[in-house]
């Protein structure tokens, strides 16, 4: 069994997915456990093989017409209802000069028939760090008309520009997004540590901290994006409590980054009707919550970049916290409760060669189903939840990982690299446009497309697809709408209507007119 030392080397829930530069330095006992994983995986690897026992709806949209393709989704805005929301990134220097060329971009995409912006999100290169606290008043000067600004600095911004959706990486840039957004409720709160309730507070504790109603008409939604710092470590709480007291909200959002280690990380929440704030709207710390309350409802899409090792799903038949101890094949009456080091080199079997076990063992994670009654038939990539798999014990065959896991819960083991990453996204996406058709083959209507946020781990983008802006463009290829974003130091997102922090992940909002349909993500 892994020694009580050992099991505490399970670092904290909202800590996982905190960037490589950022994260806390492992101990030397931690350390001394990975590098002994490792060995354990390079040596399950190098077994042979052995016998395997395993068996559109018509919607309307206006697109100015523009001179290519590429600069038509670069400076449209799409309405819809009276909807708008326009992307722009630009790459100058000069944080004034890039707010002019935005702000600027934005607008004149817009409908003047639709009214003026009132809502705004930017994301913004470190690299402006000295002027952090002109930019919400530059800004409000250039679009007098906004009501709520959230913002933050990230490793990379993503916005749109005469080339299509672009990831700006490592280099000055800043991306704004304006929203008219009429009939709905919106409300832009800063929150500190000190501030959030319980997890399991009232409901009417959590309406009256977040300013947002939990009774609503039924064609009515209601979306929160959170983005908070990593050094806010109620997030578990904070969205174990949006869950409870909004069950059938979606919410959507990642943890603020930077260039480097040492580089200036800021936050930024900013409402024309709180006067306790000051002027720049710069929050150094904490979390900022967007809630839409309203006709528009945002549809998550969260891909956590892995692909399954073989097709076997096993369920914990004993466990300890967050080790791992037994588990059984599910759909396999004929076996035997096994370690999970044993189902694991089962799995690893199912690979051809050699070269190919060694391969996937550096990049071994688990998936844990939150669900536990959803038919084993219906379970999809969407159900489970990734982990990492932190430790193992080679005498008694138990596994630890990053998440506390309960007896009954069904597992699987995953692979994440490039191909698993791009063939996770893409399996999203199809997946959304499926039940798209499926609608409009049904005669439902799912409202209109008319933005997208994305928020994607800072170790994806150049890092892991060797080219930039991979996320925001194959996005684009399905749903062809103005996007913003940043690469996070973590990612928030729905899985099985549970709200989590993620590592390595592309989180995706999809925002929707018009009435809604049974909330889920995809």
């Amino acid at each position: 069994m892994l020694s009580s030392a050992f099991a505490q080397s399970s670092l904290p829930h909202y800590q996982h997915a905190v960037n490589h530069q950022q994260r806390p330095a492992l101990s030397l006992l931690s350390r001394a456990c990975l590098a002994h994983t490792r060995c354990c995986l390079l040596n399950l690897a190098s077994t042979g093989p052995q016998r395997r026992k395993l068996r559109l709806i018509d919607h309307t949209r206006r697109v100015d017409t523009c001179a290519s393709a590429q600069t038509e989704h670069a400076e449209t805005a799409v309405q819809h209802n009276g909807f708008e929301w326009a992307t722009n990134v630009s790459r100058h220097g000069n944080v004034y000069f890039a707010i002019d060329e935005t702000s600027q971009a934005c607008s004149a995409s817009m409908s003047s028939s639709s009214g003026d912006p009132t809502v705004a999100l930017f994301f913004a290169a470190s690299s402006y760090s000295v002027e952090f606290d002109r930019i919400i008043p530059v800004l409000r000067s250039k679009v007098p008309s906004l009501q709520h600004i959230i913002g933050c600095t990230g490793f990379g911004v993503i916005g749109d520009s005469a080339e299509g959706p672009q990831e700006v990486e490592g280099e000055p840039a800043l991306s704004l997004t304006l929203g008219v957004l009429p009939g709905v409720q919106v409300t832009a709160h800063h929150m500190s540590n000190q501030e959030v309730p319980d997890a399991d507070a009232r409901q009417e504790t959590w309406q009256e901290f977040m300013h947002t109603s939990i009774d609503m008409p039924p064609d009515h939604s209601t979306s929160f994006v959170v983005v908070a710092d990593p050094t806010f470590h109620r997030v578990s709480d904070l969205l174990a409590g949006l869950d409870y007291a909004y069950p059938e909200a979606s919410k959507i959002g990642g943890f603020v980054s930077s260039a480097t280690q040492t580089a200036k990380r800021a936050l930024w929440c900013w409402s024309a009707n709180k006067s306790n704030q000051s002027d720049d709207g710069i929050m150094m710390g904490g979390a900022a919550v967007l809630s839409l309350q309203g006709p528009v409802r945002i549809e998550p899409i969260v891909a956590q970049g892995c692909r399954p090792l073989a097709d076997t799903t096993w369920l914990v038949d004993k466990c300890e916290n967050n080790i791992i101890m037994q588990v059984r094949g599910v759909g396999q009456p004929s076996w035997k409760c096994m370690p999970p080091l044993a189902a694991l080199q089962h799995d690893l079997c199912s690979l051809t060669t050699k070269d190919d076990r060694e391969d996937v063992s550096n990049n071994l994670t688990l998936a844990v189903a939150p669900d536990d009654f959803k038919d084993e038939s219906e379970l999809d990539a969407n159900d489970f939840l990734i982990r990492g798999i932190i430790g193992m014990d080679p005498k008694g065959g138990a596994i630890a990982v990053g998440e506390t896991v309960g007896v009954g819960k069904r597992i699987r083991f995953m692979v994440r690299d490039k191909e698993g990453a791009k063939q996770d996204l893409q399996n999203h996406a199809l997946a959304y446009k499926r039940r798209e058709l499926q609608a409009s083959m049904e005669g439902k209507s799912l409202g209109q497309a008319f933005g997208a946020l994305i928020f994607t781990c800072n170790g994806r983008g150049r890092n892991l697809f060797n080219e930039l802006s991979y996320d925001s463009r194959k996005i684009a290829e399905f749903i062809p709408v103005p996007s913003s974003g940043f690469l996070c130091n973590g990612e928030i997102g729905q899985i099985a209507r549970t709200t989590a922090l993620h590592g390595f992940t592309c989180a995706v909002g999809v925002l929707r007119a018009g009435p809604g349909s049974e909330q889920g993500s995809c």
